[in-house]
């Protein structure tokens, strides 16, 4: 456990420790969506949950074409995300957690519907996934690449 000193509050909890690659790995492929946070027009933080891949060393996420953090993301197109898992408490006070956050300009892409199919596969399986993947990329959608230069993975056990 440990102590600090957050501008006047005191905080106290398990001190975080990095998560090692494979950790890192295993959070990426799971079927947890993530948290967008793009700038709005007022300059507000906006927080969007998202289905993802990661591949290649980037993030990748559809949305259909008009919605708010798309257009965030043609005013200002950079934006951070986070991908976290907690476990239910223990009876020692905390929940442990496992989290991934990154930051970086994005790049948006006409979809062919091929990034909508393949995200959703990963999050929905069988003959339902099949049909839920093909309702979805059948909707006009944008790619939203986000390529980070570094990764932040942390625990709190």
């Amino acid at each position: 456990m440990r102590s600090a000193t957050i501008g006047n509050m005191q905080t106290t909890g398990p001190t975080p420790r990095l998560l090692t690659d494979q950790e890192i790995q295993e959070l990426l492929a799971a079927d947890i969506p993530a948290r967008l946070a793009t700038i709005d027009r007022d300059g507000s933080p906006r927080i969007t949950p998202i289905w993802f891949l990661w591949e290649n060393g980037a993030f990748y996420m559809s949305s259909v074409k008009g919605k708010i953090q798309l257009r965030n993301l043609e005013r200002n197109p950079v934006a951070s995300i986070c991908v976290d898992v907690e476990e239910p408490d223990s009876g020692t006070g905390h929940r442990p957690n496992r989290q991934i956050k990154a930051k970086a300009a994005v790049r948006l892409f006409e979809d062919d519907g091929s990034w909508t199919r393949r995200i959703t596969a990963k999050y929905v399986s069988g003959p339902e996934g099949e049909r839920t993947a093909a309702e979805r990329a059948s909707k006009p959608r944008l790619v939203i690449e986000l390529r980070p230069s570094r990764i932040i993975g942390l625990a709190a056990c």
